[in-house]
């Protein structure tokens, strides 16, 4: 059976960004205006925040193709191995079973930095779907950051002085030499190490669905300015770094069972603090294909 748009409930958070739906079992079959519903209002408030979910992979995979085409995450060589592993569409992030996670960079009960989803491709994803498979009772929560409002919040002076400029980030995505990030650095024209990733990206991003404005800035790896002088780029970043954190912008979840958040990729970043590590938490993840930034 279908479900049809007067069934659902649509509740924006009093925070900067996020809406609560309610009414919609997303594992069955969804009628066209409940669609257009849900991604009119992910336009508008970046993240959706779906409650008491049962899903199976598959289900997961075709909720989200709803929204658009599957990201497939580049092959690579995990460490200790010698052939490719071209990792699956539905991604396990788990921490207690590192053995059953799809991601092999860095232990996953530590810190995440203000971060944007697979921002060291060429093209970034445009969205991702997250599911709370097991999460423990005492957190952590997750948080989303609103770089639409980052973006109108800043000072006019460090608009003018942003306009145009060009960020290129560091990743070690798929290398057997690292498992872990280090501490984000000025980067400061230095050149890629063996097996690093290098993307780059306006700073100043426009939503390609809303024409908003968008601090398209990372927070989580080393990063410099195209053609910056490095001494104002280092400064440059660590204002920006500061000014994304103002919990103004952002939304905190706190995960319960169940749980599915489809956030805009392309407007927000996200992060969450170390937890114990001897905590049980599993969620899966989908990406979908993004567009190149402008």
């Amino acid at each position: 059976m279908a479900l049809t748009a007067s069934r659902i409930e649509i509740t924006p958070t009093d925070a900067a960004l996020g809406a609560v739906i309610t009414g919609i079992d997303v594992s069955r079959s969804v009628e066209p205006e409940v669609i257009l519903q849900l991604k009119q209002i992910w336009r508008d408030r970046h993240l959706l925040i779906f409650k008491n979910q049962i899903l199976t992979d598959d289900q997961l995979l075709a909720f989200a193709n709803y929204f658009g085409d599957i990201l497939q995450q580049p092959a690579y060589v995990r460490k200790g191995e010698t052939e490719e592993y071209l990792p699956p569409l539905v991604l396990t992030l788990a921490n207690a079973a590192p053995e059953d996670s799809s991601v092999n960079i860095r232990p996953n009960y530590q810190e995440l930095l203000p971060h944007i989803d697979h921002y060291w491709l060429p093209v970034p994803s445009s969205g991702s779907f997250l599911y709370a498979v097991e999460v423990p009772e005492n957190g952590p929560n997750t948080y989303w950051v609103n770089l639409a409002q980052a973006y109108d919040e800043l000072d006019d002076a460090t608009k003018q002085q942003i306009a145009g400029l060009q960020v290129r980030y560091f990743n070690f995505y798929g290398s057997r030499d690292r498992d872990e990030y280090g501490n984000p650095k000025y980067a400061a024209g230095r050149a890629p190490e063996p097996g690093e990733r290098v993307a780059i990206h306006p700073l100043v991003r426009t939503h390609p669905d809303t024409g908003k404005k968008i601090l398209f800035f990372n927070a989580a790896s080393d990063v410099d300015i195209v053609d910056y002088d490095h001494v104002e780029g280092a400064k440059l970043v660590a204002k920006l770094q500061e000014h994304i954190k103002q919990p103004r912008f952002a939304y905190r979840h706190q995960w319960s069972k169940g749980d599915l958040l489809y956030w805009d990729n392309q407007a927000t970043a996200h992060y969450r603090p170390e937890f114990d590590a001897n905590a049980t938490r599993i969620l899966k993840r989908v990406s979908l294909r993004g567009s190149r930034p402008f």
